[in-house]
């Protein structure tokens, strides 16, 4: 077997494999490396090839570490082709490995961190992480629980399945005249951008950039992967969602309201009208996002939220980080650690 390892292949290719693959995500997509483009990020298409078959793929990601020093990632990393043997992923992965700490090289890049598909149980798969020499990672930058909600049975059926609070509470929202509107103007992401402001000050937490949503729905809205729902009380906004939609599966991205959503239960209706949307789109499921169990009890209020529509959680194992070199990687965790004390 002669692995090779393309860094140019041709978009439907590249979505071509990523749908083909169970666990392929949006963060593998094709639109999702030009999100990180657009936001001024490098990205690495990386296809390994034997002959010309496509073994695996791998989008990667440069994130600046400040100091001159960066780091790569791949979120929800190495998808491999379903009829590829045991033996010959374990070659491809080698011949991957070797590829990063190459491009390394030249980006003054200090680890490698990644995020695999894998469930929680999966020994053999974390196996062959550890034998090249990852190591679990002290930061996830994707949920490692999420809540995952089967939206395949009908309407009646979805919301029989729901808490009966979570059922009441859209009835609140629609008793309130509370209308969900699917924006078509990309100009309308200021409204996301200003409840986000609200929100993020009201709870304390530091939210992205107004500049990372509105790329964000620049571009995965011109691919058709991406909407913006926007809750009116009459005509004032007051909440606001971004959903994403690839191989059939949907995610709930971000969310920001005003204080006066809560009164009238805007989010709830706004989470069930994002459901049916990307039920009419053919999605199988519809990923809540991030959830917590009770040893972190500033996120039960959202956990709770997501868990009354009726989801499930689905653990992944987590980061894993590859060290690219050693001093600045031991100094990073030192900083980190410091950070957190």
């Amino acid at each position: 077997m002669k692995i090779n390892i393309s860094t140019s292949p041709d978009q439907e290719n590249w979505d071509r494999f990523v749908l083909s693959h169970p666990a392929g995500s949006l963060l593998q997509s094709w639109a999702w490396g030009e999100f990180q483009s657009a936001l001024g990020n490098k990205i690495w298409r990386l296809q390994i090839l034997d002959e010309q078959q496509v073994v695996a793929q791998m989008l990667v990601i440069k994130l600046s570490l400040g100091f001159g020093k960066s780091l790569l990632y791949a979120p929800r990393d190495l998808l491999f082709n379903k009829l590829t043997p045991a033996h010959q992923q374990y070659e491809a992965s080698k011949a991957l490995v070797e590829k990063i700490k190459e491009i390394a090289q030249t980006e003054a890049a200090i680890l490698f961190r990644v995020e695999p598909p894998i469930s929680i149980g999966d020994a053999t798969a974390i196996a062959i992480y550890k034998s090249f020499g990852f190591i679990p990672s002290k930061k996830n930058i994707q949920p490692k629980r999420n809540a995952v909600l089967d939206i395949t049975p009908n309407e009646e059926s979805l919301l029989a399945n729901m808490k009966p609070k979570t059922r009441y509470n859209i009835k609140v929202a629609e008793k309130h005249n509370i209308k969900v509107v699917i924006s078509k103007d990309i100009k309308d992401i200021d409204i996301f951008n200003r409840l986000n402001l609200e929100t993020s000050s009201r709870n304390n937490f530091k939210s992205y950039s107004n500049n990372y949503y509105q790329k964000q729905l620049e571009t995965l809205g011109q691919s058709g992967l991406m909407s913006l729902l926007i809750a009116y009380d009459g005509a004032t906004p007051l909440a606001a969602i971004l959903v994403s939609f690839f191989n059939k599966s949907a995610t709930y991205l971000h969310g920001a309201s005003s204080r006066r959503s809560g009164e009238k239960m805007a989010s709830y209706i706004l989470q069930w009208e994002a459901i049916k949307l990307v039920k009419s789109k053919g999605c199988a499921t519809y990923n809540f996002g991030g959830v917590v169990d009770k040893q972190h009890p500033g996120w039960l209020g959202i956990t709770r939220f997501k868990e009354g529509f009726g989801t499930h959680p689905t653990e992944y194992i987590g980061a894993l980080e590859l060290p690219l070199n050693t001093v600045w990687f031991k100094a990073y965790r030192l900083i980190n650690k410091l950070r957190s004390i």
